[in-house]
């Protein structure tokens, strides 16, 4: 189809039906992007939410193919709770703040709150990650979890190392004005295993010892939070209104600026990590900004899932997307092989483009 009839057609349709869903409009492109997603939806596991904001108000939910009593692995997006939460545990203690510098068990380094969070949104560290899995304990996060209403999701364990699901956190020090505060080891409790459809994924898996196992893969001890829970944590972070945050408005300053800086605004080679190193709705599929959109976000992908909450702020309206989806065709999990820069970063480039589109031109 002609692109400039098709995006007549977005706009005399929209402007003759409110209720059109804008996601169900874009996945209807001639985009060979988006296409090849959109002829193996239940392949791909694809869902998705966006919400349409005008002056700080929602105006539109949309939904598409959301399924929360079926699994999927969020990958880096739990690092969005985490950090959240590891801000508010910090305003329990009145002398440290988010620059105090600390040392974790058996390391010799100088960390603090404000570089793990910045290293988490903008290069999705999983060391900081893991520093502050330490500080918080699975206990601590599960509570706040519940507390955010978010009762579905479960976080069993750390990423990328090794024993990521023991039970015991190591012991932090913050030090201010060189005096010690201590968090000693902690024992959290052993958690329930997921119940949930799909937990057993795929025909085989590579386990540590580099052998494909000729069976599923069990996801029922694997971090989760529904997409949907991911999306009401970016609502209350950036519409601040009725929300349950205990963050001080610096606080919140500080996490959404740090959603949206790229590599070079904490000294990573501009030339190896370009700006738009950590979006993938909207730039999955290339370098270059685009004029009037600014992107607040975090991503994640492994296991063959990617995922990603946003909030993108266009000259029009601001938008909130929330997307998951699977690209692992031989379902053979943690080898690595999966169709990340094929088929799924951009999807999600040309997915947001779009989206953006349809709802500026109503």
């Amino acid at each position: 189809m002609n692109k400039y009839i098709y995006f007549l057609l977005i706009i005399i349709f929209i402007g003759c039906n409110k209720e059109i869903n804008p996601i169900i409009f874009a996945l209807e492109s001639d985009e060979t992007k988006i296409k090849k997603i959109k002829k193996n939806i239940d392949n791909h596991e694809l869902q998705i939410i966006v919400s349409v904001i005008d002056e700080n108000e929602i105006i539109d939910d949309y939904q598409y193919n959301l399924k929360a009593e079926n699994y999927y692995y969020p990958a880096s997006t739990v690092k969005l709770p985490i950090s959240l939460f590891a801000l508010e545990k910090i305003n329990e203690y009145p002398l440290i703040n988010i620059d105090t510098p600390y040392k974790i068990e058996n390391d010799t380094t100088y960390y603090s709150i404000r570089k793990d969070i910045n290293e988490i949104m903008i290069m999705s560290n999983n060391e900081a990650y893991n520093r502050l899995f330490e500080f918080l304990g699975q206990d601590y996060i599960n509570e706040k979890l519940k507390e955010k209403g978010m009762t579905r999701s479960r976080i069993f364990h750390r990423l990328e190392t090794i024993n990521a699901g023991k039970l015991e956190t190591k012991e932090l020090t913050f030090f201010v004005n060189d005096s010690p505060i201590k968090f000693n080891r902690s024992l959290n409790k052993k958690i329930n295993p997921l119940d949930i459809n799909g937990l057993k994924k795929g025909v085989g898996y590579m386990n540590e010892n580099g052998r494909i196992i000729n069976k599923p893969m069990n996801f029922s001890e694997k971090n989760y939070i529904p997409l949907e829970e991911l999306h009401n944590l970016s609502k209350l972070i950036f519409l601040r209104k009725k929300n349950n945050l205990m963050l001080t408005e610096n606080q919140i300053s500080f996490l959404i600026s740090s959603m949206n800086k790229s590599p070079k605004d904490i000294g990573y080679d501009n030339k190896k990590y370009h700006d738009t190193y950590s979006n993938l709705l909207v730039f999955g599929d290339t370098n270059q900004p685009i004029k009037g959109i600014e992107i607040y976000n975090k991503i994640g992908f492994a296991y063959g899932y990617v995922s990603e909450t946003a909030f993108i702020e266009t000259e029009k309206l601001s938008i909130i997307i929330s997307i998951a989806m699977k690209v692992n065709s031989n379902q053979i999990f943690n080898d690595d092989n999966y169709e990340y820069e094929e088929i799924a970063f951009p999807f999600l480039g040309e997915f947001g483009r779009e989206t953006i589109k349809i709802i500026n031109s109503n």
